[in-house]
């Protein structure tokens, strides 16, 4: 009877053991501190990858969009403030070490609402830079040399592509830095309204010097059309620019504030090169988006393959790039090139390609400036223009643009952009018959035009 009593004991303490040891097991597992709310939140945001495209907060939105005013903040009974977490009461009898306190952390930064836009490395200083002695601005084989330094604007893509200048001049690199010194909020205001433009476009009336400015931002998710005007009369102070409710076609859908200065920043007194200034939103919430516009002739290069097929639309095409290499005298070459561009300080920039023939045939091409950090080499689709800006303005004209050979171009892309006015496109006949679709390239090579000296004082 005693040996079975005895054994009846051992088998009580064990399962009296294991329970023990499951208790504290959960007790552990209860108390165990939750995850950082900081990491939490930069896992939350992980996925940016640095893509470009973020927008403005909605302004019709009851949400506050500004950021904490730095300081303590004063308990008035608001109901959007958070009660302290409290840790469970620790289990009776258990041998526990008290939890360790926080460790302190540093104040937060309001996080923007938009993914970042630009690199993180400051911009090169105004004439650090230098291009090698032997850059010539019309030399084709420039556009795919690779030991040359992008005027860049800043922004960049999700898959790392930047956006440049179409330029030589420090303009965009004396913007940015001006913009690196100003305080952190204000340079991230900057910055998100810079992100948040997806175009730019400006027109000036070649008769009474008007300017029209349209912008297309991207606002709480929808794009608003913005539209100012004023003039573009070089005489030396920059000239007002003031909302209107349409222009170069489009009618403005955007709700909040904008106005701001255009300034023509050619040495010669021209405005091929224009400097538009703005300010976006209200007092307390507003920013300033820096713009760059160039328009101006451009010198073109062909690349003509040796080989082609008997393809009638391609021989007429080819005819009349050589007869615009020849200079023969007859109405079937080019007459015209010019090359616009709009750069966006901190955020995108875009390109416009036309040529015109005497024939009235337009052959024209925009796209995004987009080029590797290093190299030239990319592939950019570019869409077909099927207007000349100089139509939209003579009214009195009665020679029409005509699109014959642009419709015989099946496909174009950008094969090469050197960030410094020299793009190479790259054009391929249309599908026709069982003719083989003949290829060939040509580059634009912006005559670039000396600005005046770089200060503040010039640029207001």
């Amino acid at each position: 009877m005693l040996p079975m009593l005895h054994k009846h004991t051992l088998i009580t303490a064990a399962l009296l053991a294991s329970l023990s040891l499951t208790a504290c097991g959960k007790k552990k597992d209860v108390i165990a501190a939750p995850p950082d709310a900081t990491e939490q939140g930069q896992q939350k945001n992980s996925d940016t990858n640095g893509q470009i495209g973020g927008g403005l907060p909605d302004p019709n939105s009851k949400e506050d969009t500004l950021p904490p005013v730095p300081g303590p903040i004063p308990d008035n009974g608001s109901k959007t403030q958070t009660p302290p977490k409290t840790q469970p009461a620790p289990v009776p009898g258990q041998n526990q070490k008290p939890p360790a306190p926080p460790a302190p952390t540093a104040p937060s930064q309001p996080k923007p609402t938009t993914p970042p836009v630009v690199d993180t490395r400051p911009a090169p200083a105004p004439g650090s830079n230098q291009l090698p002695p032997d850059y010539r601005s019309n030399e084709p084989g420039n556009a795919t040399r690779d030991n040359l330094t992008k005027r860049m604007t800043g922004g960049v893509t999700a898959d790392g592509l930047v956006y440049t200048s179409s330029s030589t001049d420090d303009l965009l690199n004396y913007l940015r830095a001006r913009n690196e010194k100003v305080s952190y909020e204000t340079r991230r205001l900057n910055v998100e309204a810079a992100s948040s433009v997806l175009s730019a476009k400006m027109t000036v009336d070649g008769l009474s010097g008007d300017a029209v400015v349209t912008l297309k931002v991207l606002e709480g998710g929808d794009v608003k059309v913005y539209n100012v005007a004023g003039s573009a009369a070089n005489e030396g102070a920059a000239s007002v620019l003031r909302s209107v409710r349409a222009g170069n076609g489009e009618k403005s859908t955007g709700s909040r504030s904008l106005e701001g200065t255009l300034k023509c920043v050619d040495l010669d007194g021209g405005c091929e090169n224009t400097f538009v200034r703005l300010k976006i939103g209200s007092t307390g919430s507003s920013a300033i988006i820096n713009i760059v516009f160039r328009n101006s002739v451009a010198d073109l290069y062909f690349h003509l393959p040796g080989q082609n097929s008997d393809n009638p639309e391609y021989l007429r095409m080819k005819d009349f790039i050589v007869n615009t290499i020849k200079g023969v005298n007859t109405t079937e070459k080019i007459k015209t090139v010019r090359m616009s561009s709009w750069e966006v300080v901190n955020g995108r920039s875009g390109v416009a390609l036309s040529m015109k023939g005497a024939n009235n045939e337009l052959l024209a091409f925009a796209g995004p400036l987009l080029a590797p950090e290093a190299g030239t080499g990319v592939n950019i689709t570019m869409s077909r223009i099927a207007k000349d800006q100089e139509d939209t303005l003579d009214l009195v004209s009665l020679e029409n643009t005509k699109l014959n050979y642009a419709n015989w171009i099946g496909d174009a892309r950008m094969v090469a952009n050197n960030g410094l006015g020299q793009v190479r496109l790259a054009l391929k006949m249309r599908k026709r018959g069982s003719y083989a679709q003949d290829q060939f390239a040509v580059t634009f090579m912006r005559r670039i035009k000396p600005i005046v000296d770089l200060t503040d004082d010039n640029l207001k």
